[in-house]
Parts: structure tokens; sequence; C-alpha cells
């Protein structure tokens, strides 16, 4: 064998080692690899595996429930802009007297029907117009108002100043009341004169409610505090309807100061027989003696009412004498079967017996009313007791 062929020989047999070497280096690099990626995937956050679910353990379906939504009433400043237009400024002046008395009012219907407190117009017994005003805008628009009729017990008239463009107040007839209410009030308690007209406006919450103060029944006592003016103006919840009347301030020994007014109740009953002109139910019935009960005024503000039948073109006779008449002198008057006054309110004078005479044209139902007006510090517990009597002839 030549030399070449032994070179050529060695050649071949060192390629297939060099092969072996390559495919070695490649294995090696390929789990370098592998194993640079492992540990590149563990360096990444993987998100927290969620917690085991707790098994549900079935149970009674409860009953579904209604939900009562109570509706948020609007602020105040919204409340008054909408509710004065259904307010009324009143002026007029006592019999008797050169200065006028103010008030405020409510309008109840859209053709013109004002209610108000009976004290703002003297219960009726009055010289001269009852003016009646209205704020629109800047301008005060007044207009004279008719009488329709007067519960003088109830401490409520009912006036007209017919049209058609009125705005009536918005009332809550079955009102929920209970300590705590919110309430405020709207009225024209600083005005005192027609050049000075403005509403006013008090918040406060309602600290009792059916107090009763001859001859008021189921007043509301509440603590928005009301100015003279005031009398007549309306007591509204917290959603803006009325619910009362106020017609009491600060009542003298009570030991509080607080606010009163007539209920809706007492002032649908009155209105159901004032707007149909009819008057209120029987409370006397005549006897053929008379009566010689002894009544007692207790308070300052007492009146008493009784709505008699009589017969036409019949002469009654009605009777008070004061059983004390140095310390009391009552007031009394009569009101016809159309809810006016049909006999004005005449004073008691000392040591003197009140009696009317007077000849009935119409049959029907009519009013006597007793007030006081004058007392003294002494003989207190007796001030008020007056006997009454009323007959008519056969």
């Amino acid at each position: 064998m030549s030399d070449s062929q032994k070179t050529n020989t060695a050649i071949q047999l060192k390629i297939p080692n060099n092969r072996s070497s390559r495919y070695a280096l490649i294995a090696v690099i390929a789990l370098s690899i592998g194993f640079i990626s492992i540990a590149f995937w563990n360096t990444i956050p993987k998100p927290e595996s969620p917690p085991p679910i707790a098994p549900i353990i079935p149970t009674d379906t409860p009953v579904p429930t209604s939900v009562v939504i109570t509706p948020t009433p609007l602020p105040y400043e919204e409340l008054t802009q909408q509710l004065e237009r259904s307010l009324v400024f009143i002026e007029s002046t006592p019999r008797n007297s050169f200065a006028p008395e103010h008030g405020t009012g409510v309008i109840v219907s859209a053709d013109g029907l004002v209610l108000t407190n009976a004290h703002v117009i003297n219960f009726g017994d009055v010289a001269g117009n009852i003016t009646v005003s209205r704020v629109i805008g800047t301008r005060l628009i007044s207009r004279q108002a008719i009488v329709v009729g007067i519960a003088p017990c109830e401490d409520l008239a009912l006036l007209d100043i017919s049209g058609d463009d009125y705005i009536p107040i918005p009332m809550n007839i079955t009102p929920t009341i209970g300590l705590g209410t919110e309430i405020f009030i709207l009225g024209y308690g600083q005005s005192t004169l027609t050049s000075n007209v403005s509403v006013g406006f008090a918040s406060g919450e309602v600290s009792r409610v059916f107090v009763t103060f001859s001859p008021y029944k189921n007043l509301i006592e509440h603590t928005a505090e009301l100015l003279p003016s005031d009398s007549g103006s309306p007591l509204f919840n917290r959603w803006g309807e009325m619910i009362g009347m106020n017609t009491l301030m600060d009542v003298q020994g009570r030991g509080r100061r607080a606010s009163y007014a007539i209920h809706q109740d007492r002032i649908q009953t009155a209105l159901a027989y004032l707007r149909q002109r009819q008057p209120p139910p029987v409370t006397y019935t005549l006897s053929a003696d008379g009566d010689d009960t002894i009544y007692r005024l207790t308070d300052y503000f007492d009146r008493h009412c009784y709505t008699v039948v009589f017969g036409s073109n019949k002469d009654i006779t009605i009777q008070v004498r004061p059983q004390d008449s140095h310390l009391f002198r009552p007031v009394v008057a009569v009101y016809d079967w159309r809810n006016q006054l049909h006999f004005p309110h005449t004073e008691v004078k000392a040591d003197n017996n009140f009696q009317v005479k007077s000849s009935l044209i119409l049959n029907g139902r009519y009013t006597i009313v007793v007030s006081r007006t004058q007392t003294t510090s002494t003989g207190a517990d007796r001030l008020g007791d007056y006997m009454l009597s009323i007959s008519q002839d056969d």
C-alpha cells in the first residue's frame, strides 16, 4: 500500500468521530436552552388561584316584601313659590273701631272662594268693606269680598272674590300627623299696611295633636312661631299640603310658647255647610219654660254656640243673665239660617241682663253665640258664669 492510500484511509476513519462531537454539542445547547426557558417561565408572575367555593346549602326562599318609596319633598324655596299664589291678604275694620284688622286667607276654589279665621273679619261684625288682596309679581291686586258664611264656634269664615283664574291651595283632608311631624307656615304675619305686604315663612314640628280649648276641638300644636296677621294662614306638611289653619298663638296661662292650628277634620265639617249655605246641626232644643242652666265660659277666647230651630213669623226671646255682672260682661250675637250675622255683637253691661226680641220672617236654624269681653282679676273662679234662656211664642 502506498503512502497516499494510507492517508486517505486515516481521514475516512476520523470523519465519523467529528460528527459525533457535533451531535453531542447540539444536544448540550438544546438542553441549555430548555433549562433557561424553564427558569425564565418560572420568573413570570402567575395569577393567584381563586379561593375554594364553599358548598351551597339549600334554604327556604323568603317571601318578597313590597318596598314603599317615599317621594322626596321639594326644597322650601320651590314650595313657597308655588304656594304663595294661593294666599291672600285680608283687611277689615270692626264695627265701632277705627283701626283695621289684618289677616291671611287661602283660596279654596278656582272661582274665588277664600277661607280664613272668622276673627280676622270680627266674626262678620265689620264696618264697611272687607278687602282681599293678592300679590302678583310686584303688584298688589285687591278686590272687595262678600261673606258667604261664618262658622263662629269653628272660627272659620268663607268669603267670595268671584273670578275664574284662581289657584286653589293643595289640601290633604286626611293627613297623617304625629309628634315630630315636620311642618311649615306661610302667611302675611308681618304685614300691617297694604303698602308693605309680603309673605313670611316659618318652619317647625308638631308638638301635640288633638288639643282642645273650648270652643276649639282637635287643634294641632306646633313650634312654628306665628305673628298677629298670620291668623287664617295655612299649616303645611313637608310636601306642601295644607293640613290645618293657624288660629291661636301663645295661649295665656299655658306656660309654653306654642302655636295652634285648626285640624282638617274641623275645616271640612265647616266647609261642607258653608259652601252649601246651610246652617250647622242643631245643638239646642227649645223648652216651654225656657232654660235656667248655668253655663261657664272658661278662657278669654271661649265662645258658646247654640243652634236652634225657630218657626216663621213668631217672636223669639233670648236672655243672657251674668251671675256676677260686675265681674263678667258677656257678648251676645245671633247668626241666621244663611250663616250671616243677624243681630250684631252686643255687650251685656254691668248689672243688666241681655234680652232681645225679634220676629223672624223665615223659619230655620239660628245660632246664638255667647262670648266674653271683659273681666277683672278678682273672683276669677266665677268669671264666665251665665244663665241662658231661649224661647219662642206659640
